[in-house]
């Protein structure tokens, strides 16, 4: 971790913070998860991790993220209800699957993207949308290529606690495309940039502090939604709210695992997310819910 670091304490919300800012960071995830282990960092407080760059980010399916200036690279650590002497809304009650679908969910509902849907819509260009589980990007009608603009890693953190390890939080990474798009290797999908997005319908760029403030109220909001589906009412509205934005529903896709992108693992209509998260497959007329894996979409199966 390099030494040229800025901290400050800042509300999230009402949420107070400790606010680490780096020039150049390996990777904020990794680095803020050491920083918490190792009793540097109070794992009973709330921890927002920036960088300028980052030379050995993770993504999804151990992939690389890429580091370029310009683009969000954000870590966001939230402690347990369990740890905390006081009880918190934003402190996460449980660990579960539902917990990647709702910060996904909630990331797009931010209101820069919401305005940039808003223009997208009048020029009848494809909205900006989740990809489960919970990627942020859109479909090119064309290709049939989804176009990545965002990413999430989400991490337990252990550390000792009354004398024992115990998941003390979580982090949640976030890794947005602003200024630049990077290439992608594996031709599963593409990638985006807001500055790509916002040039073609002219609208204008948030800077990247604003990008950070409207990231990290998104995940706090996530994570209040979370909380809340231990309620069958709860969680059946928030599967409905999902299926609105998801990218896949009604979509043919093809489902690859990680060590395999060669060949297919399933193929089928996927129709929406269960209450447990699955991405739910119509492989001919029999439901498959699907737990992992990564997507591709097809074209549509009657023009095949």
């Amino acid at each position: 971790m390099t030494d040229k670091a800025m901290h400050a304490q800042k509300y999230i919300g009402h949420v107070l913070c400790e606010h680490w800012h780096f020039d150049e960071i390996g990777s904020t995830n990794t680095a803020l998860m050491q920083a918490i282990q190792a009793g540097e960092y109070d794992y009973r407080q709330y921890h927002l991790m920036t960088a300028d760059r980052q030379f050995a980010g993770r993504g999804q399916h151990g992939r690389s993220w890429i580091g370029a200036v310009g683009n969000v690279f954000l870590s966001l650590y939230l402690p347990m209800q369990a740890v905390l002497d006081q009880p918190s809304t934003t402190a996460l009650c449980r660990l579960s699957g539902m917990l990647s679908l709702t910060v996904g969910y909630h990331l797009a509902q931010m209101p820069s993207l919401l305005s940039l849907n808003q223009y997208r819509r009048q020029q009848n260009l494809p909205i900006i949308g989740v990809k489960w589980a919970n990627d942020l990007g859109y479909y090119d009608d064309n290709k049939q290529l989804f176009q990545k603009l965002a990413g999430i890693l989400i991490e337990p953190v252990y550390a000792k606690h009354q004398d024992k390890s115990t998941c003390v939080g979580v982090i949640v990474g976030v890794g947005l495309n602003v200024a630049s798009t990077p290439q992608v290797a594996d031709g599963l999908y593409q990638a985006t940039s807001m500055a790509d997005l916002c040039q073609s319908v002219q609208m204008q760029m948030m800077s990247l502090p604003q990008w950070y403030e409207q990231i990290a109220d998104a995940i706090l909001a996530a994570i209040v939604t979370h909380n809340q589906l231990t309620k069958p009412s709860d969680r059946q509205a928030f599967v409905h709210a999902f299926n609105q934005v998801h990218l896949l529903t009604d979509k043919w896709v093809q489902i690859f695992t990680q060590d395999q992108t060669s060949q297919a693992a399933h193929q089928g209509k996927c129709v929406g997310i269960d209450e447990q998260g699955a991405l739910l497959l119509d492989e001919e007329g029999l439901i498959v819910p699907i737990y992992a894996g990564m997507v591709q979409s097809l074209m549509n199966k009657d023009n095949q």
